[in-house]
């Protein structure tokens, strides 16, 4: 976080949350503290809201409680960036401060029209969620337009108190919104409504509706088209775990197919977890000029310790990702702007592997490492990670089950789950290792670990507290090799 800028005169509620940050700055402790992923300056953040391409930057706000390391009222805290590893604090966009949303300025989405900047967002009063509108000419101050989609718009059968996280978007001149909704029998579904002009909105459809196969809503819904393929995200609450699949508490899928807003309808073709890690949530996507598809997510989980609560804040983004469509399933891999930050070159071939293998200027807390395994004959390979003495975590690939395992079971500090997950120590995922090769990108920095598999068939995501930066590899069971490495560091 290089600069700071915060708005000055009359008191608001945004002015006195500005205010409160610009006081209390220095006593967040910079243990923990992230280098070049976004995230709160002080207090809680959460969700990813309305990140945009606007007046030449990429804009990213997020469910923001300035006034304590925990989830409080939501604000709209926001970051700008021309490279998504630099990040400007900017002042806070929404404070609950309306007749309409004076308990909460909830998670949404960003549009441009007419040269203007809208944010579209869900304003709660007491046990009632409704959409609101925000607008700006510069994408800095932000005036609240009011209540636009009340709750007696809501489909037969729908909660009002679980409507919410509008998706809004434009196709042949008319606007869409995905809702997150759940009904009144505990079915969770994603709701599309309609617009000319974005202030006058009409109900279309139930574009997914699950019959009981989660206990909650279907959150922040987000929707884009890439290489011809539509996608619809969303992050059911309670998910049912499948196989090695969805053993979060709170799961984010995406479903590829064809959205037909006419009839409000999502036709389904084929349907995965986006990321098989422990802390993932609420995935958001812009359009870039250059006409990328990224992704960004909270790095954090719902019901779980965060041990930089005592540190004065909570939650963090992952470093956005770059989305492509193979063989109609989603790959991901960190932006390419990364690369403009990698020094310090570190490269090894053919190196067999023991059951501790420890390179020379292989280590760091900061770095991007490439590594390819030959998986040889051994039972299990890979690596640890942020090792200091017995802690550490480690990502390997694990033959007797054909999974790939992120264990972060040794970092030290046990992480309080739901008592309904099996744990928040160990996540699996599945890879094609056919060939006999598995290629790993590691991306860490402090406590974040972003494993990308297989050129980004696969990516988990999770936190690690132990607080080394040695780095080994193994083999156990058999032999193996690196077949090719490559580690930099990463300087911001």
């Amino acid at each position: 976080m290089k600069e700071n800028r915060f708005n000055a005169g009359v008191k608001s509620a945004v002015q006195t949350a500005d205010n409160y940050i610009a006081e209390n700055l220095s006593a967040v402790h910079s243990t923990h503290r992230h280098t070049f992923h976004a995230m709160p300056p002080i207090g809680w953040m959460n969700d990813p809201n309305g990140f945009h391409y606007a007046f030449g930057k990429y804009h990213l706000f997020y469910q923001f409680y300035p006034y304590g390391a925990k989830w409080g009222a939501m604000h709209w805290g926001h970051y700008t960036t021309q490279d998504f590893i630099h990040w400007r604090l900017e002042p806070t966009a929404l404070a609950p401060d309306g007749e309409f949303d004076r308990d909460g300025c909830y998670s949404g989405t960003a549009i441009i029209k007419d040269g203007k900047l809208y944010l579209m967002y869900t304003s709660v009063l007491a046990d009632k969620q409704t959409q609101s509108l925000a607008v700006s000419s510069d994408g800095i101050r932000f005036e609240k337009l009011g209540e636009v989609i009340g709750s007696n718009q809501l489909p037969k059968g729908a909660l009002r108190t679980e409507f919410r996280d509008p998706k809004v978007f434009s196709r042949n001149g008319t606007y869409y919104s995905l809702m997150g909704s759940r009904t009144m029998n505990d079915e969770g579904q994603i709701l599309l409504y309609r617009s000319p002009d974005l202030m006058n909105w009409e109900f279309v459809s139930a574009v997914r509706r699950d019959k009981l196969t989660t206990r909650g809503i279907y959150e922040c819904p987000d929707f884009f088209t890439l290489d011809g393929t539509d996608v619809m995200f969303a992050s059911p609450q309670g998910y049912e775990t499948k196989e090695w699949r969805y053993e979060n508490m709170h799961s984010s899928i995406y479903a590829t197919g064809k959205m037909d807003v006419e009839k409000g309808s999502f036709e389904s073709v084929y349907e995965d977890e986006i990321d098989g890690g422990f802390d993932f949530y609420a995935p958001q996507t812009l359009q870039s000029p250059d006409g990328r598809t990224i992704m960004i997510a909270w790095m954090q989980m719902w019901s779980r310790r965060m041990p930089t609560e005592l540190h004065g804040w909570a939650g963090s983004m992952i470093l956005p990702r770059e989305l492509s469509i193979k063989e109609g399933k989603l790959y991901q891999n960190p932006v390419r702007e990364l690369e403009d930050y990698r020094w310090n070159e570190v490269k090894y071939e053919h190196i067999p592997l023991k059951e501790k293998t420890v390179l020379a200027g292989v280590a760091g807390k900061k770095i991007d490492l490439c590594v390819s395994f030959d998986l040889g004959t051994a039972k299990k390979v890979g690596v640890k990670l942020f090792a200091s003495g017995s802690k550490f975590a480690k990502v390997y690939f694990d033959r007797e089950r054909d999974l790939v395992v992120f264990d972060r079971s040794d970092m030290g500090i046990e992480i309080f789950h739901d008592a309904k997950e099996k744990d928040a120590a160990i996540r699996p995922v599945k890879v094609n290792t056919q060939s006999g090769r598995l290629d790993m990108r590691i991306l860490l920095d402090v406590i974040s670990c972003e494993v990308f598999l297989n050129g980004g068939e696969r990516a988990m995501t999770g936190n690690v507290y132990s607080g080394g930066s040695d780095i080994a590899f193994f083999a156990e069971g058999g032999t193996a090799e690196i077949i090719k490495l490559e580690k930099y560091d990463i300087i911001n």
